[in-house]
């Protein structure tokens, strides 16, 4: 079969992005030039990859499996010219990094600054949404490594175990609870909460906290798809909420928030490293992950 990476990348590009319009795009070149490159790939690999009609473009049973090759053929490709970089004493190249949003607004900033010094010809990306959508990016390819609140399904994830985090109940300063020492955990469920996002891991824990003691949910007045959202809805007076204590330090620190100890219980976790155990690392996220087990080795809380 004679075909090379360029043909490749324009058959993966094709299908990531559901057409030849959207792929030229990404690629810089033609429709005609896009076109042209997966018609020699598909006659040098004998076979239709695509069926193609006015409305959408679709692998074939065929293309799909060619999908996942090409992809694979294409990540080792980048590793390897990242692996001879290295052996020229060159480091460089882009790393695209996910993060659910505390480890993404609260730990990371502080960490990539001397990394990048490390490595000044490297481009980093990071990217920051909730557990949910940065463990579907990593399924999907699109960011290398991802360090999320909760622990992904299935066995396609290869996972670490990163800082600890705790979660506290946070209140307006002057609300009925701020003067409590302790409060149990059936009161706080007949408050108005602000709750996180369905994809949150803060939400899920949370809500796994209130079903292992068998009581329903708190009310909820808000659903907020950011800390810092949540925060301000809080200081407003909106409702109580369960915010990482990293996110809430400064804020608690000033007299802007007040943090109410729950009787009897902890909200706990780990933040944890995920990449997908079927794609090769390229040799940049490698030193980036051993990065991060430094950085947790020295402080891991």
């Amino acid at each position: 079969m004679d075909f090379d990476l360029r043909q490749l990348k324009a058959f993966v590009c094709v299908v990531d992005h559901s057409g030849f319009g959207a792929a030229s795009k990404v690629l810089h070149l033609s429709q005609a030039a896009v076109s042209e490159r997966i018609a020699r790939l598909e006659d040098a690999v004998g076979m239709r990859l695509l069926d193609r009609n006015p409305r959408e473009i679709r692998t074939t049973s065929v293309g799909r499996r060619f999908y996942t090759l090409a992809r694979q053929l294409l990540d080792h490709g980048a590793a390897i010219s990242l692996e001879l970089e290295e052996l020229a004493g060159v480091v460089r190249g882009s790393l695209n990094i996910g993060a659910s949003n505390i480890p993404g607004e609260y730990i990371l900033p502080a960490l990539l600054p001397r990394f990048c010094a490390d490595y000044p010809q490297i481009e980093l990306n990071l990217r920051i949404h909730d557990s949910a959508e940065i463990i579907d990016q990593v399924r999907k390819g699109e960011v290398e490594v991802g360090i999320v609140g909760s622990r992904p399904p299935g066995k396609q994830f290869a996972i670490e175990q990163l800082w600890q985090d705790r979660l506290l109940l946070v209140v307006q300063r002057g609300h009925r609870l701020s003067g409590r020492k302790r409060v149990g955990v059936k009161e706080i469920a007949q408050e108005a909460f602000i709750m996180r996002e369905e994809g949150s891991g803060t939400r899920k824990l949370l809500e796994a906290v209130f079903s292992a003691h068998a009581i329903d949910l708190p009310p909820v007045t808000a659903t907020l798809s950011s800390t810092t959202a949540v925060k301000e809805a809080v200081n407003a007076g909106l409702g109580i909420t369960l915010l990482s204590e990293r996110a809430v330090r400064k804020e608690v620190a000033a007299g802007l928030l007040a943090v109410v100890e729950l009787h009897g219980l902890r909200f706990e976790r780990n933040f944890l490293l995920i990449t997908d155990r079927h794609r090769t690392l390229s040799p940049l996220c490698n030193r980036f992950i051993g990065y991060l087990r430094e950085c947790y080795t020295k402080d891991p809380g």
